[in-house]
């Protein structure tokens, strides 16, 4: 609940989570709200379905949307929870 409560609302905080064995930041695109992995290390880039989005060279993420439901049960917690997706969808 802790991590749905932090990126819900009018106010998104960049939660760390792990995906694929790298911590990415779990945020809201600031070009359109939808849910995204936004990378912490340029390493990251080359990940799957990784898209640059920004004027920056450092603006890399992986929209949720793009994700199939098997990859969606990949992203945890840094504590090693599965996150409910659909859920945090939702809200």
């Amino acid at each position: 609940m802790f991590i749905i409560n932090k990126i819900t609302g009018d106010y998104m905080k960049d939660v760390d989570v792990i995906y694929k064995g790298e911590i990415l930041k779990l945020t809201r695109f600031w070009g359109n709200d939808k849910l995204c992995l936004w990378i912490k290390n340029p390493n990251q880039i080359k990940m799957p379905k990784m898209e640059f989005v920004g004027g920056y060279p450092n603006e890399y993420c992986i929209f949720l949307e793009n994700l199939s439901s098997e990859d969606l049960k990949e992203i945890k917690t840094i504590d090693g929870e599965i996150l409910n997706i659909k859920e945090l969808k939702n809200n």
